[in-house]
């Protein structure tokens, strides 16, 4: 049954995926009726640009196209350059185009935005232009006009029927927005809601809140193209997702108070407050609600909080004037500052929900992400494509195979657009079975039906059923690269020319070409700097633990937003390379770690802070100098030093605070050992994530 159900994308596929797949035919089939209007040489070329260039939202297609363009005239203009730079040199030549090709995968793989797709375009058009000319450099211009044609038309009809078919886009896209939106805020506040409630591990299962707010960044860039660029809007949308990685980052922290701190009758009666606010406060966000009640209420609940921290250090400061013996309040305060932080977040990420959804048209908020480069998969990936080519180059000037040339821009096709993916080793698999789907269903096309096809309505006819199946299978996510390949590729395998039709010995040839060409980009990532979990798990804790260091050596302190933003991508790029079925303790584990490295990093910045201005006495600071200084140093090994200077440093602290008079300083000092215990206390529980060296518990 469960078999029968995994088919469901083809029987019983969403709406959705039926209007992505018939638009994408409909530009398609516009892009081949105006080749062959045009009397162009090679039509297929239009129609299969199409399918590369397809995506499954028009944001992201309209995103995408200009970039796709710019890289077609980037692509043609370095095919006539190295043609006539390396005329009669094939060696010299292959070598170019391994190099060109490589340096585009290399800088696609460290984007992730539409300038991606443009960049690998240059690569593959480049070498689709350059390798068919190579026999004959002269006529390079010409192919390049004719092959850089096919792709700006085939981009142009893309964008063109999506810009017809996107009707009310604003409306939909702002309704899809906020309905995100909605599920990212509605889901941080219950998981506050259950953690106070008593079920302390919840705040370690935000996971599923964090792959779904790192993939909805993703989209933003493209809602900005439906939202007809209103940037206002993306901004505040940018910072809100932002800021929900740091509530549920102060969330784990409260969590290790509330977990090692006792708790008084005051402290409950207060928690029940919050928990009936953040019912109510669900409900509202849900229907999208005014939340000037809301945080009112929510700033007296800090207010509160305030009170009772102003109360207990008053209490504690007659036991010094008194020389009294009673126990110190530090605790409680260090607890109820907490939940005033976190208190404090939760109206950040409501004011910043609200101005999302009601954007102001004189708002000058602006806030952007940082980067997040990933320069082993752009090491990897160029590696990947050069060798690949340099082989394919090899093999066509020891066979001289008149098929080769075609062979090898498919390779460059196949490698561009495996190199988008952030896991092509899986990706591979798939794009060469489609590969092999595409040559078996264009071998019964071209035997029984292409042979009757004498107008373009019965080629369109021909092609409507597989090209539709392979349109579903591309906006079904664990079949995208099969549907990819065989929609992109079939095209390439029924139609040859203007005024030709395939016979045998041409679709022979041509079925080899596709099944070498893409054969061998599939190879390069399977077997060249192969994936594996446990190599990316380790590169990954690594990058955290350095990020961490980072933190202690930057002159300047980052915003803790955007670090923690970037920290959560790792977090969530980390979390995909288990199977969670069969490594349910490896990755509580792990996500254990991970969520105490962004505790960790945002209390540094705290204490970086608290240096950096003049409240602290001098002595205080050089108590925190020494801490950071150990961290700065820390290189994974030799941990259990590190915490015992912590350690140290919360001791002599709370003496130094206990006897403390001037209250502004005392604040400030209890704000220092707050910090400082977090940090201990994720080192001391994470011990083993924290040094790459160690396989965790013996299960990596």
């Amino acid at each position: 049954m469960n078999k029968f159900k995994s088919y469901s994308w083809l029987y019983a596929p969403p709406k959705e995926a039926i209007y992505f797949t018939l638009r994408t035919l409909l530009a398609s089939y516009l892009a081949l009726a105006i080749a062959l209007w045009m009397q162009l040489d090679s039509p297929k070329w239009a129609m299969m640009t199409v399918w590369i260039v397809a995506q499954t939202s028009p944001g992201e297609t309209i995103s995408k196209s200009r970039w796709r363009v710019v890289g077609t005239l980037v692509g043609v203009s370095m095919a006539i350059l190295m043609a006539a730079s390396f005329p009669q040199q094939p060696v010299l030549f292959g070598i170019t185009i391994a190099i060109w090709m490589g340096c585009c995968c290399w800088i696609a793989s460290l984007m992730r935005n539409s300038s991606s797709y443009g960049v690998v375009l240059a690569g593959y058009t480049c070498a689709l232009i350059g390798l068919s000319t190579a026999s004959d450099p002269d006529g390079v211009f010409m192919m390049a006009m004719s092959r850089g044609s096919y792709i700006l038309l085939g981009v142009l009809c893309q964008t063109f029927i999506e810009r017809i078919f996107a009707l009310n886009m604003r409306e939909k896209s702002q309704k899809s927005l906020y309905n995100s939106l909605s599920l990212a805020v509605s889901g941080s506040l219950t998981v506050i809601g259950e953690v106070l409630k008593g079920d302390y591990q919840a705040a370690f299962k935000v996971q599923k809140i964090f792959a779904a707010v790192s993939a909805f960044q993703t989209s933003v860039e493209f809602r900005k193209e439906e939202l007809m660029r209103d940037d206002r809007t993306i901004d505040h949308v940018y910072a809100l997702l932002s800021s929900v990685s740091v509530v549920l980052t102060r969330l784990i922290n409260l969590t290790i108070y509330m977990n090692h701190f006792p708790k008084d009758a005051q402290f409950q009666g207060l928690i029940d407050k919050i928990q009936n606010y953040l019912d109510q406060l669900i409900i509202s966000v849900k229907q999208d609600k005014n939340f000037k009640d809301h945080l009112k209420l929510l700033s007296q609940l800090r207010w509160d909080c305030r009170q009772i921290i102003s109360d207990y250090i008053y209490q504690d400061a007659n036991t010094i004037q008194n020389n009294s013996n009673s126990a110190s309040l530090l605790e409680p305060r260090i607890l109820y500052r907490s939940l005033s932080e976190l208190l404090g977040e939760i109206e950040v990420v409501i004011l910043q929900y609200h101005n999302a959804i009601n954007p102001n048209l004189k708002d000058k908020f602006r806030f952007s992400l940082p980067p997040l480069y990933n320069f082993k998969l752009a090491w990897g990936n160029l590696l990947r494509v050069f060798i690949a080519v340099i082989v394919a180059c090899f093999l066509w000037e020891i066979t001289a195979w008149n098929e080769l040339p075609s062979a090898i821009g498919l390779l460059c096709v196949a490698c561009g657009r495996l190199c988008l993916f952030e896991n092509a080793y899986k990706m591979c698999i798939g794009f060469f079975k489609g590969v092999v789907v595409c040559v078996l269903v264009a071998w019964v096309i071209d035997i029984t039906l292409m042979p009757l096809a004498n107008s373009i309505e019965m080629v369109y006819l021909m092609l409507f059923i597989p090209l539709f199946f392979g349109g579903l299978a591309i906006y079904h996510l664990p079949t995208r690269g099969t549907g990819m390949s065989f929609a992109i590729f079939l095209p390439f395998m029924v139609i040859v020319s203007n005024q030709s039709r395939m016979d045998e010995v041409t679709f022979l040839n041509t079925s080899l070409a596709v099944i070498c060409g893409v054969g061998l980009s599939a190879m390069a990532f399977r077997f060249i700097a192969p994936y594996s979990p446990q190599k990316v798990r380790l590169e990954i804790r690594s990058r955290m633990l350095h990020s961490i260091r980072d933190l202690t050596t930057v002159q300047h302190n980052p915003n803790h937003r955007r670090w923690l933003a970037s920290t959560m991508d790792w977090f969530v790029s980390l979390m995909r390379q288990f199977d969670p079925v069969n490594e349910k303790e490896l990755i509580q584990e792990y996500n254990h770690g991970a969520l105490a490295v962004m505790s960790i990093g945002l209390n540094i910045m705290e204490l970086r802070s608290m240096i950096e201005h003049d409240v602290l006495p001098e002595d205080i600071k050089n108590e925190l100098r020494v801490v950071i200084r150990r961290i700065q140093h820390f290189q994974g090994g030799r941990l259990g030093r590190t915490v015992l200077i912590i350690k140290s440093a919360v001791r002599r602290l709370r003496a130094r605070e206990g006897k403390e008079k001037n209250l502004a300083k005392r604040l400030e000092i209890t704000a220092a050992i707050a910090y400082l215990i977090l940090i201990f206390f994720a080192l001391d529980k994470n011990a083993a994530f924290l040094n790459p060296s160690y396989r965790l518990y013996n299960l990596d």
